[in-house]
């Protein structure tokens, strides 16, 4: 049983996602919270497994909330993910940078997807909406990490989450299955050393600035 917790001030939208979520026999809706601040006060103790959490808060941000969350001594096992509406690099780096373990898109991504994305994070992967995804793959391309090591497959993959076409876009042009796109996707990551919480996306913006 996975525990998680939401920080979202949109009482309407998270009401809605975690009594979805809850249905998934798998997840255990933890605690909801509609700002940062009480947040940072429940979170240390509860420890959920996975926070989502949304970036535009009332007062402080989510990022911000986040990096203080990862302060935290002894380190919380948590992993963090933002769920936003919002996809500005500068809010998408700064988010891998402080820590996220992912990055997903509300109106992009359903709760099956959300569900998957909890699941992929607790096995130390990262997960994000294709369109950030293709954000990160960029940002690789423009560094100096090596794309040698992936196979033809794998770069037909890579080509097209660079083009912005979506996972589900992906896999009738290839005549594989959405599961298939994950894999291969999943492959990238790797092959690439994208780790969980993306360290090597940070590394680039750290390199890069």
């Amino acid at each position: 049983m996975t525990t998680v917790s939401c920080v979202e001030d949109d009482s309407a939208y998270c009401l809605l996602l975690t009594r979805a979520l809850a249905k998934n026999k798998t997840i255990r809706i933890l605690s909801v919270h509609s700002s940062a601040e009480d947040a940072l006060q429940s979170l240390p103790s509860l420890r959920p497994d996975v926070v989502l959490m949304d970036i535009k808060l009332p007062s402080m941000s989510g990022i911000e909330c986040l990096k203080q969350l990862k302060k935290i001594e002894p380190p919380l096992p948590m992993q963090v993910v933002m769920l936003t509406q919002h996809d500005e690099d500068e809010l998408v780096f700064e988010s891998l940078k402080a820590g996220a373990s992912g990055y997903l898109l509300k109106d992009r991504i359903s709760v099956k997807e959300v569900s998957v994305a909890i699941k992929t994070v607790m096995a130390g992967g990262g997960a994000m909406s294709p369109n950030i995804a293709r954000k990160v793959i960029q940002s690789f391309q423009a560094s100096t990490a090596s794309l040698a090591t992936l196979s033809q497959r794998e770069m037909e993959v890579l080509r097209y989450l660079s083009d912005g076409l979506m996972y589900k876009e992906i896999a009738p042009k290839l005549a594989i299955s959405l599961n298939t796109v994950r894999t291969h996707v999943g492959a990238v990551y790797r092959k690439l050393h994208v780790q969980s919480r993306m360290d090597a996306a940070r590394n680039y913006l750290h390199d890069s600035r």
